[in-house]
């Protein structure tokens, strides 16, 4: 099977809105299946997909797209090789489903009933069958999604950008969607902008952090986490984990604790675990146990908005 990567390079680039730099990227140079871009509300998440699409033009400096599979490297131009689907994208409203859809497919591939032969599998995976009818109107913020969603993969793109592509679905139509991802991910590479940890942290083998419109930390999951959070502590056989949640949060007021049913776990920077230890042995004496876990991304991203407040 065909190794498929996305590799990203950028150097000194800058994009602003006026006055305003909104994208600042030093240095990076990183390559994925799938690259996550995370951060907070204004982080520049949305400006990099644009960018990165020749949608807004960059102030300075420069970067690449190219498709690397088995060792061949092909460079990617947004109008032929990518596709986009936005947070606010819509669907006609006054038109069916299926006419909107067929009009794309005339539009990529000269041929309206392509999502009946070749792209029946999208529909399938997507559940669209039974919206087919449905003017755009009447759909759902998640049936839309998923309606935009499956435009984008009957592209049958090189390289698929999607900004909040889970924003509307629920649980069970998130893991859907993240499956269909999966299935995909042989065919294309795909760059993602999302607020949910918990998918990123399945699907992404590649995570941007951005902070400001600037890069925080970028690398594999591991690498991200550590850097964002250093360590995550689990405290577990205590006698009044009420209490002791209260009195680590106390002592270490910047650091992101949290109980998990007679667990506790402590995220962050400002301790070791000697330290950690001799504390907890102070207020709880039930003889706690204790292990160093990899962070997840979740209490990663936590800790790292809880600096920024």
């Amino acid at each position: 099977m065909s190794q498929r990567q996305t590799e990203f390079k950028a150097s000194a680039l800058k994009v602003a809105y006026d006055r305003h730099v909104a994208l600042d990227l030093s240095e990076l140079a990183l390559s994925g299946n799938v690259i996550a871009l995370i951060g907070h509300n204004g982080a520049g998440k949305s400006t990099l997909i644009k960018t990165l699409l020749e949608l807004l033009p960059a102030q300075s400096g420069t970067f690449s797209l190219c498709e690397v599979v088995d060792g061949q490297r092909t460079r990617l131009c947004p109008h032929e090789h990518m596709t986009f689907c936005p947070e606010t994208g819509a669907v006609f409203a006054d038109i069916p489903v299926e006419s909107y859809i067929k009009l794309w497919c005339r539009i990529k591939h000269d041929d309206a009933l392509y999502y009946r032969h070749q792209g029946a599998d999208i529909i399938e995976m997507l559940s669209l069958a039974p919206l087919l009818p449905m003017l755009g109107r009447e759909l759902s913020k998640g049936q839309r999604r998923r309606v935009q969603t499956a435009i984008g993969f009957l592209t049958r793109p090189r390289l698929f950008l999607f900004d909040e592509p889970f924003d509307g679905l629920d649980v069970q139509k998130s893991h859907e969607l993240a499956e269909i991802f999966t299935a995909q991910s042989t065919q294309m590479s795909f760059i993602i902008s999302s607020h949910r940890m918990d998918v990123v942290e399945r699907l992404a083998d590649v995570v941007i952090v951005l902070k400001e419109g600037r890069i925080v930390s970028a690398g594999s999951l591991d690498r991200v986490c550590t850097e964002l959070c250093a360590q995550s502590i689990h405290i577990s056989n205590l006698a009044n984990p009420s209490r002791l949640l209260t009195e680590l949060r106390g002592r270490f007021p910047a650091s992101l604790v949290n109980r998990i049913g007679d667990h506790i776990s402590v995220t962050g920077a400002e301790f070791d675990l000697e330290m950690l230890r001799e504390f907890v042995a102070q207020i709880d004496r039930n003889g706690a146990q204790m292990s160093s876990v990899k962070p997840s991304l979740t209490d990663a991203m936590n800790y790292h908005l809880r600096k920024m407040r």
